[in-house]
């Protein structure tokens, strides 16, 4: 059963990763291209990373800069996914 399943899951898996890799190469090589504005976005995105939040307690604070970091990072894998699949569709 496990093989089974893990015959179906791993294609989309390496398919998707191979996507993402893609588009992370494609951003790099798009950011280098222009370095002023890519510069100027760059500060503009990790700012909101490095912002204290005003709750009180430490724990609420954790959570608060978890919960940034981690919409971030997906946003992040979002737009490289979405920028190599203009590699790999139809192929």
């Amino acid at each position: 059963m496990a093989d089974e399943l893990d015959r179906k899951i791993m294609p989309e898996f390496l398919q998707t990763g191979f996507a993402i890799y893609l588009g992370a190469c494609y951003k790099s090589l798009e950011m280098m291209l222009k370095p002023v504005e890519s510069a100027e976005t760059l500060f503009k995105e990790a700012q909101p990373l490095f912002a204290w939040p005003k709750e009180e307690g430490l724990q609420k604070k954790a959570e608060a800069i978890a919960g940034v970091w981690m919409e971030k990072a997906a946003s992040l894998m979002e737009v490289c996914k979405t920028a190599g699949e203009k590699f790999t569709e139809g192929k």
